[in-house]
């Protein structure tokens, strides 16, 4: 008898891919619920605003994405989504707004499922400077006038000593 624990079995990479594709559809639903359900009960999820632990912590992140952007959307891009045992990670190209503004942004989902086939930790990757930079560009009047002086300061310092091609 071995006293060395057994390493924790995962999913089948089709049951993997399966709530990676039932993740994508809910937020592109903006069904919150399904969404939620997804998670285990102390699951946590990790974008642009902060983590987020336990369900009724994301569920008020969705809400609030939600109520911000009612009619986001996304498509398969770039690497689309790839399984490697109990993990995925999913590109997309979003479609959202901000305050009827519409933009488009590249995201990477990475989704770790427990042994329950349940989103254990989920991470999620864009550039918020870049959404920033398209919406200040579409912004009205004097409000959209200083946006975009503020946008455009912080990208070049960001870019100073860089070539662009």
């Amino acid at each position: 008898m071995s006293n060395t624990p057994s390493a924790p079995s995962s999913p089948p990479e089709g049951a993997v891919r399966e709530i990676a594709v039932r993740f994508a559809d809910a937020y592109d639903a903006r069904d919150v619920d399904a969404v939620v359900d997804l998670f285990a009960e102390n699951g946590d999820w990790t974008l642009g605003p902060g983590t987020f632990a336990g369900k009724a912590a994301i569920r008020r992140v969705l809400d609030w994405d939600v109520r911000l952007s009612p009619n986001a959307s996304s498509r398969p891009f770039g690497i689309g989504t790839v399984v490697y045992e109990n993990v995925a990670v999913n590109e997309r190209l979003l479609d959202q707004s901000v305050e009827g503004i519409r933009y488009t942004c590249r995201a990477v989902t990475v989704l770790e499922l427990n042994e329950a086939g349940e989103i254990e930790h989920a991470r999620s990757y864009y550039d918020r400077l870049a959404i920033f930079r398209n919406v200040a560009g579409s912004y009205p009047g004097v409000k959209g006038w200083f946006f975009r002086r503020i946008i455009n300061f912080m990208v070049s310092q960001a870019e100073k000593g860089v070539e662009l091609s």
